[in-house]
């Protein structure tokens, strides 16, 4: 069975990180000094939310780096991806807590701009993961290439649709770099390659699983010979695959989803689901505090490192490499 990799993926160890679990979408790594004797340095990890279970395995990447490193790490989010001043609130807190490096992945990429301003003018760099902010203010950004995802995800709709016929796009959240990538890749591959197929509508679902399911209803009554619906993350793919299977749509519509939470994998093991592009969010949190750690330590770091993607479906989905992304800490 063939492995279709968007790019390398870099390698990790699977090794479950000591985490204490906190409520209402926050966390926080374990307190104390550091092996000099003085206090510990402190990253706040700030999220686009806690709802979704590709949150809390980079948490679990996050929290692991920061053990290793012996840092102070805290992870917080909105409760939801419509949260934008909660998230602007929560990088004031961090500030105002005086961390000494901020990891963000922002919900809006210019609405987040003055207050990580506002921490670069307090002396505290700021590390993007997950979604950018348009500026180049950031020490680092560090995620997967959404664009070149995108299009890959073009190239698997269009392969299962026979390179013809009428396809859908339900986004997650229109204000947010990831989105926009995932579906302009999708977009520019279909109209650059496949001129056959029709993009003939394109929803945002705020990666809310009700929207999407709602979304994505509408678009089937109005599109009856409608052949695919593409999902941008796992929010909306698992209110799209819902829609589908209520409508009895299965064996009629394609969806092509992504991030990889157990109910992705259910859908897709049932065949509502036909595939996924597959992030690395243990990575994305790993490296992302792995590199706050190199910055605290006055060491170079790259301005831009990408986590890899993979497109999953049931020809690769039992591959041990497969196995390993959708399950980066064994099977639970």
């Amino acid at each position: 069975m063939r492995l279709k990799k968007l790019t390398a993926l870099v390698a990790t160890a699977l090794i479950v990180p000591v985490i204490l679990f906190g409520c209402g979408g926050k966390s926080e790594g374990a307190q104390g000094e550091g092996e000099g004797g003085g206090e510990q340095k402190y990253v706040a990890v700030i999220s686009k939310g806690y709802q979704h279970e590709f949150w809390k395995t980079v948490e679990k990447g996050a929290m692991k780096a920061g053990e290793e490193a012996n840092l102070k790490v805290t992870f917080e989010g909105p409760d939801n991806e419509t949260m934008v001043d909660k998230q602007i609130e929560m990088v004031e807190n961090a500030i105002t807590k005086k961390a000494d490096v901020i990891m963000l992945a922002p919900l809006d990429n210019k609405a987040l701009l003055p207050v990580v301003q506002k921490a670069e003018e307090k002396g505290i760099p700021v590390i993007t993961f997950d979604s950018n902010l348009n500026s180049d203010i950031q020490k680092s950004f560090i995620a997967t290439d959404n664009k070149v995802a995108g299009s890959i995800a073009a190239k698997e709709t269009a392969k299962l649709i026979g390179n013809e016929g009428e396809v859908a796009i339900v986004a997650h959240n229109e204000g947010t770099s990831t989105a926009q990538e995932r579906r302009d890749g999708f977009k520019e591959e279909i109209e650059k390659n496949y001129p056959n197929i029709k993009i003939v509508s394109i929803q945002y679902s705020d990666g809310d699983h009700a929207k999407a399911l709602s979304k994505s209803t509408d678009i089937m009554t109005s599109n009856p010979n409608l052949k695919a619906i593409y999902a941008t993350n796992e929010g909306a793919a698992i209110g799209v695959a819902t829609a589908v299977k209520e409508k009895g749509n299965a064996d009629k519509i394609k969806v092509v989803g992504f991030d990889s939470s157990d109910q992705e994998i259910k859908f897709l093991e049932e065949g509502i689901i036909t595939g996924f592009v597959v992030q690395n969010p243990y990575n994305m949190g790993y490296l992302g505090v792995k590199a706050a750690s190199d910055l605290l330590n006055d060491k170079t770091i790259e301005k831009r490192i990408d986590t890899g993607a993979t497109y999953v479906d049931k020809n690769n989905m039992n591959n041990d490499d497969i196995q390993k992304l959708l399950y980066p800490l064994g099977k639970q």
